[in-house]
């Protein structure tokens, strides 16, 4: 067999315990001790010997508590971004490889986006068979919440009319978030349009948020063009269709909803004689989130379909 030179990185690795190294990778994607625990069916104290030990052999602390969470040192960063491939790669060689847990994304969404992006989202994961699955929970959103539940890997990504800065984090504009009037086919109301007095006059369902920006244009709209209150608010968009079908009220709804359900509740697009406000909706996530080439094709395929004009996501 022909002898091959002997590396000295190889043989400075030997002193590692590899265990400690798949510990602390596990401890920086749970964000926690506890949490790294419950995947591996141990006690917490077991592993923070480990951690500790690693501590001492690396001579950094790789974590701060922060809460009930850990947040990772500059070197934990890095140490992660390195060491998480090549046990990845390792884990592909093992036995029973093709057993090992789809990966999990948390995503978060406010409340009323999460029809626009998550079935989408969904199905674009399901056909590409990439083995990712979505763990999704929507909830008010701003852009402190935004930072905290990214920085504190409560979330992996995060769509909302925010436009977050801060120096972990990537924030990018995917789409533009229309608001139309709608009304019941058989309405006998209203036509194809509306002048500013039957606006004015009008049965108005709308969907009722606590976004500061949604509730900001929706207070300047009624100011200028309402006479009353809507007649319901509500946080179903099931509800708003429902309503505006059966009754003689008008709804506002973003335009991608009303494609979607438009045949199935028999809804018509009503023309304003002024323009309803438009919402961008963001992407953000943690800037290691980014070297997932797998997930992120999905996202720019899901938002930048092929012929569209629009870059890829920087």
């Amino acid at each position: 067999m022909t002898r091959i030179p002997v590396s000295e990185k190889i043989c400075a690795m030997a002193k590692v315990d590899l265990n400690l190294l798949t510990l602390f990778c596990l401890i920086y994607s749970a964000g926690s001790i506890t949490k790294a625990a419950d995947l591996l069916d141990i006690s917490p104290s077991a592993v923070s010997q480990s951690l500790r030990k690693l501590r001492n052999f690396l001579g950094d602390n790789l974590f701060v508590r922060s809460g009930n969470s850990l947040l990772p040192t500059v070197y934990a960063d890095e140490l992660y971004d390195n060491a998480v491939l090549m046990i990845e790669k390792f884990a592909h060689l093992l036995p029973h490889a093709s057993l090992v847990k789809k990966k999990r994304i948390i995503l978060y969404t406010e409340s009323f986006i999460s029809t626009l992006v998550i079935p989408d989202l969904t199905k674009q994961i399901i056909e590409s068979q990439s083995g990712m699955s979505l763990l999704h929970q929507s909830a008010d959103l701003n852009e402190q919440n935004i930072i905290e539940l990214l920085n504190l890997r409560q979330a992996d990504i995060i769509f909302s009319t925010f436009s977050v800065q801060h120096g972990n984090l990537f924030c990018q504009k995917i789409s533009e978030m229309k608001l139309v009037l709608i009304a019941a086919q058989t309405n006998t109301c209203y036509g194809d349009t509306v002048n500013e007095q039957q606006f004015r006059d009008a049965h108005l369902i709308g969907y009722n948020t606590r976004n500061e920006k949604i509730i900001y244009h929706r207070s300047i709209v009624d100011k200028k063009f309402r006479t009353g209150e809507r007649c319901l608010l509500t946080t179903s968009f099931t509800t708003v269709l429902t309503m505006v079908s059966d009754t003689q009220c008008l709804g506002v709804i973003p335009e991608k909803i009303f494609h979607a359900h438009a045949q199935r509740y028999q809804l018509k697009k009503v023309e304003t004689p002024f323009l309803l406000p438009q919402f961008s909706i963001f992407l953000s996530c943690r800037k290691e989130s980014r070297k997932d080439n797998a997930l992120f094709t999905l996202l720019n395929g899901l938002f930048h379909p092929p012929g569209a004009s629009k870059g890829e996501m920087a």
